[in-house]
């Protein structure tokens, strides 16, 4: 496994539901997984607790190339610039650099300034090799968001962890484009998106409801679009969920209603 939680659960507000609530799920070592649910869900908490954003209220996170460790307070940030690529909703580009500017400025940040090679392989990788030396605040919002996952990927971190673009949604064609970081570069690519379309794409899709785990999904793309429409539309609930069995660890059980969303502080 590449990362996995036990437990995990994240409060903000003592008085409110949990962010998360009792979340576990396992992320295999060069799978991509999508992650969908209504607004609310803790799709965003998910993912800013898996990169160490966010410590769990109660639980623990596992994360690291081969065997997965539990992370120490002091680690965090080793561990964030070296195992974990994060890239935010809001996460730009600076927009009056160009795309190479950007990913050699990423680049010295991780301790790698000289590695233009590995900046040009993962630009390639990610189509952005003909809009290297466009600025970057001009190209679409789908290829500025494109630009930060490459610059995550510099340090060659064993997990990519994508938030969707609060600007532009994380489709199809993205998920594609993802797809083939973990085919060329071995890299866990978790990413969340709303298109159906996008997540069928993915190895495994893991459904979210009022920070549980509503369900996970693991069948070839021709099979999952229409059930993600039905599912991501909110009738989830009346749906029966066969979770995944083996491995770290067990994930959590569908929740039988769960209610309307509401949306933290943390959260997509």
């Amino acid at each position: 496994m590449a990362a996995y939680t036990t437990g995990l659960t994240k409060i903000y507000d003592p008085s409110d539901r949990p962010a998360l609530d009792n979340v576990n799920v396992a992320f295999r070592a060069g799978e991509l997984c999508a992650i969908m649910g209504p607004p609310g869900a803790g799709k965003s908490t998910l993912l800013a607790c898996l990169a160490g954003h966010e410590p769990p209220s109660v639980g623990k996170v596992y994360v690291g190339r081969g065997d997965a460790r539990p992370w120490l307070p002091q680690q965090v940030r080793q561990i964030c610039r070296g195992e974990v690529g994060f890239v935010l909703s809001h996460s730009r580009p600076f927009p009056g650099r160009t795309v190479l500017e950007n990913l050699e400025w990423a680049a010295a940040l991780a301790g790698r300034p000289d590695d233009i090679a590995r900046a040009e392989r993962v630009a390639g990788i990610l189509g952005l090799l003909d809009d290297l030396h466009a600025p970057a605040g001009q190209l679409p919002a789908d290829l500025q968001h494109l630009t930060m996952c490459a610059a995550a990927l510099l340090p060659d971190p064993s997990v990519l962890l994508v938030d969707e673009s609060d600007t532009a949604p994380l489709g199809a064609s993205t998920l594609a484009v993802l797809r083939r970081c973990t085919a060329e570069l071995g890299t866990t690519v978790v990413a969340v998106t709303e298109s159906p379309e996008a997540a069928a794409l993915a190895d495994r899709v893991v459904f979210l409801a009022t920070g549980r785990v509503a369900g996970i999904i693991t069948r070839p793309a021709e099979d999952v679009v229409h059930e993600l429409r039905e599912i991501f539309a909110g009738r989830h609930a009346s749906r029966s969920y066969v979770p995944e069995q083996g491995g770290p660890p067990s994930p959590s059980s569908p929740s039988a209603d769960p209610g309307p969303p509401e949306r933290h502080p943390a959260d997509a």
